[in-house]
């Protein structure tokens, strides 16, 4: 609790997103023991791994919980594969209220509740998943792994773990539609979001919260206000018909490389 209390207050007003445990697979804490799977990306990590364990989750909605009132808090679910998983988490949530609640202590009379689109099956579920979901964002790291069916720590199938290959942009553009029809926002994460190009072609296709790490910030900043909304939006629709990442990309290299040359150069 103290320590989401300290995050809310020091980056108060600014809203902050919290995520729950995303332990597991390539992400591991030593104090959480997590079961020695054959395959970890595949086995029990992040909200599966939370809901294995209730009493511990519970513990950590409970502590976002009582943090709200110091900030503007989101909470946000990663790996959630189906609705089932939602309603779980919707319903530990629910249980974390009441629990502070019960003890008379204050809370923000709402707290969004998001979950992270990771998995082909959250993304072919978006329109369900929006519907009981505050927000969604896109963690295309994990998305372009499970796609592809790509190990993304592997240097010799590097040549397939692109994010701009048309079915991972066919699975964003499926999600930003379902944000779109039910006006749930949608945001995008992960390596994808730290491109320029990437970042160009995504708010063409819809998204307004790209999520990056902070030496990354000012130069997508400046390249997407280098080019008109518009000209995004166009270049979204023109990869339409794209059928490799290659493609993709020299489109995007051919429409936006001259104005963007020296980011480009830096960004490698």
């Amino acid at each position: 609790y103290d320590i989401y209390r300290q995050v809310l207050e020091q980056v108060a007003p600014l809203p902050v997103t919290l995520r729950t445990f995303d332990i597991g697979g390539d992400k591991f804490v030593s104090a959480f023991q997590v079961p020695q799977d054959m395959n970890p990306a595949l086995g029990l990590r992040a909200i599966r791994l939370g809901l294995s364990r209730p009493e511990t989750l519970l513990t950590q909605l409970r502590a976002m919980v009582r943090a709200s009132v110091h900030g503007e808090l989101r909470i946000m679910v990663p790996m959630v594969a189906t609705l089932t998983e939602l309603r779980a988490v919707h319903q530990l949530f629910g249980q974390a209220v009441r629990d502070v609640e019960s003890r008379g202590l204050p809370h923000a009379d709402r707290i969004p509740l998001g979950i992270m689109i990771e998995v082909p099956s959250a993304a072919i579920m978006a329109y369900e998943l929006s519907l009981e979901a505050d927000f969604l964002s896109i963690g295309t790291n994990d998305l372009v792994q499970y796609a592809l069916a790509v190990d993304r720590t592997s240097h010799a199938l590097a040549y397939l773990a692109k994010p701009q290959d048309p079915a991972i942009l066919r699975l964003i553009a499926q999600v930003v539609d379902a944000g779109r029809h039910t006006e749930t926002p949608v945001g995008v994460c992960g390596a994808m979001a730290s491109d320029p190009l990437s970042a160009i072609l995504l708010v063409g296709m819809g998204v307004r919260e790209l999520s990056m790490e902070a030496s990354a910030l000012a130069e997508i900043k400046e390249a997407l206000g280098r080019v008109a909304l518009v000209d995004a939006e166009a270049v979204a629709h023109e990869v339409r018909g794209k059928l490799s990442a290659a493609e993709v990309h020299s489109t995007l290299q051919q429409r936006f490389g001259d104005a963007l040359k020296d980011l480009l150069d830096l960004h490698g």
